[in-house]
């Protein structure tokens, strides 16, 4: 079992330069003050920095913008995770940047997956498998203030991406179906991703059997293919040049006609442009050597230099006009020339069709190549369908092995030993907290059923939460993470229930366990094995005065992430 312990936690807000620094003690930390000293907010950003989204963030805590910086080990192995709004980045004790993302799904969550051996596999929307988000990795072991109090494993937001994830998280946390269990139904959901994808390319093949009438068959045809095939060689032959030809003398005449289409098009624009010219000429010269503007008021003159400008442009045009009719006579004849090599080829490709039309014996030479074709296609199609076949069974195989080994690690009697354990914790702290009104049958469950209401409600689902974890540490493969209890005084609770809690939190836990509680109040209890951090200031758990240091602290790994 891999085991997670905070070290520090360091926040920082560069829009209200203030930061905080807090140190965790390796089995207890308190953290306590009044209402609104930024207690939750402080506790909430130790599971945010991971990727797990609280259920309900402080909107003045929102605004300031904090980046989060935690120490923590696993193993004795020292690691730091930076969260700066939504991209992280994980450090090794070297400073040595392991990973920076801003992608939780996709990349963050194998990462921490694989740090904290936590291999549960869920099926995503398209039904793809993978790890998921950290917050289902720390979900039995948070108790938040918002969410926690009122329905066990529901402290973190954004839970609904898996439809029914309770009972499968549980198992695994609590070792009903271990790591291996996991790892081997993930490659099974692999593997059957893969044969989908076979028996998919399987039917677009038999579909194509069908539609093309590819089944095998024998139609007499086989026995006349070899008096055909030199005959058939060499007018598949003649048949290829000549389609080349033919392809040839077709782009030419379109390339003929192209020109000549063009041509026609300007000389329609010249012919427009010379009687516009004529009629210009025509106006100049019914008009005084002088015209005045009585626009402009300028005077201008219709002497001969400009009048010969218009005819000469008028000249120009007929000019072009005459050059453009000879091109086009021109291409006419190519024209001509390209249609009537194109009927030549046209004929010799009809000749070769009377070729394949002719018979030897009963046979046609088409009806030979029809049926060869078909053959050489049913041949391709039905070697894609073995291979397929053998692809698909081998799948097959491998899936029929892992649910060998899935059953195998379905242990009834490991299961039945796993929920007695746990029963026998559930029960004992429920009548240590003075619940009494439940159902044992409800609450003896993995997952549990917790009904109650009023303020035994949250005494209710700190039993439930306190059992599975003892569980967790008991029998679990995979991680065990700090124990995070966020205000346990909840729904008016006495003076005696409320202290009751707080026993049994610090009490219960793990003797190798860390807890990080927060409360207003201990209620008179002392703290032995611990330490207490008290916040004070109204509103402001952030402190100027440590802006630099934290500052400082932060800065090389926030430069390594944008590098």
């Amino acid at each position: 079992m891999k085991k997670l312990r905070f070290e520090s936690l360091e926040l920082l807000s560069l829009r209200e330069s203030k930061g905080r620094k807090i140190k965790f003690h390796p089995r207890l930390t308190v953290i306590t003050g009044a209402n609104d000293v930024g207690k939750s907010s402080v506790i909430k950003s130790l599971y945010w920095a991971f990727g797990a989204a609280p259920k309900i963030t402080h909107p003045v805590w929102a605004a300031a913008n904090i980046k989060a910086l935690v120490t923590f080990s696993v193993d004795d192995r020292r690691y730091r995770i930076l969260r700066d709004h939504d991209t992280f980045g994980v450090f090794d004790d070297a400073e040595t940047l392991l990973l920076s993302t801003s992608r939780i799904t996709k990349d963050l969550a194998p990462f921490i997956g694989n740090l904290l051996d936590f291999k549960i596999v869920f099926s995503n929307r398209a039904g793809e498998p993978e790890i998921p988000p950290p917050a289902y990795a720390f979900l039995p072991f948070y108790l938040d203030q918002d969410g926690g109090w009122s329905e066990q494993l529901a402290s973190f937001a954004d839970l609904g991406q898996y439809p029914k994830f309770k009972k499968p998280l549980l198992e695994f946390h609590t070792g009903i179906l271990p790591n291996e269990y996991y790892e081997l139904e993930a490659e099974k959901r692999a593997i059957q991703v893969e044969q989908r994808e076979l028996e998919a390319d399987r039917r677009v093949v038999r579909k194509a059997i069908s539609r093309f009438d590819l089944d095998a068959s024998f139609d007499g045809l086989e026995l006349s293919v070899e008096g055909h095939e030199e005959a058939l060689e060499a007018l598949l032959k003649r048949l290829k040049q000549v389609r080349e030809v033919r392809q040839e003398r077709a782009d030419k005449l379109a390339e003929v006609l192209d020109q000549r289409s063009m041509l026609e098009q300007q000389a329609r624009i010249v012919r427009a442009s010379a009687s516009e010219r004529e009629r210009d000429a025509k106006f100049a010269g019914d008009l005084p050597e002088e015209v005045f503007c009585p626009t402009c008021g300028t005077v201008h003159r219709n002497d001969f230099a400009n009048r010969f400008a218009i005819v000469e442009d008028r000249e120009a045009c007929f000019e072009f006009l005459a050059d453009v009719q000879q091109k086009i006579g021109t291409l006419a004849s190519q024209a001509s020339k390209a249609e009537s090599d194109v009927r030549e080829a046209d004929a010799t490709l009809a000749e070769i069709q009377g070729s394949l039309d002719e018979k030897q014996g009963d046979v046609t030479l088409l009806e030979v190549i029809e049926s060869r074709g078909k053959r050489i296609a049913a041949d391709l199609f039905e070697s894609q369908l073995t291979e397929l076949d053998a692809g698909i069974a081998s799948f097959i195989e491998k899936i029929s092995d892992i649910d060998d080994g899935l059953s195998a690690l379905k242990d009834k009697r490991r299961r039945n030993e796993i929920v007695r354990y746990y029963s026998g914790y559930v029960l004992a702290y429920l009548k240590e907290l003075d619940v009494t009104n439940y159902s044992a049958d409800a609450m003896t469950k993995i997952p549990a059923r917790v009904s109650e209401t009023g303020s035994d409600l949250p005494r209710a689902i700190l039993a439930y939460f306190l059992a599975i974890l003892r569980t967790i540490h008991e029998h679990s493969t995979s991680l065990f993470a700090p124990i995070v209890v966020d205000s346990p005084n909840q729904q008016d609770q006495d003076a005696v229930n409320v202290g009751a809690m707080i026993d049994l939190i610090i009490r219960s836990r793990p003797e190798d366990a860390q807890v990080v509680l927060g409360t207003v109040s201990l209620h008179g209890r002392d703290i032995l094995d611990g330490e207490v951090v008290e916040f004070v200031d109204k509103l402001s758990v952030l402190r100027t005065i440590e802006y630099d240091s934290v500052s400082a602290s932060m800065r090389p790994y926030l430069e390594k992430m944008i590098r």
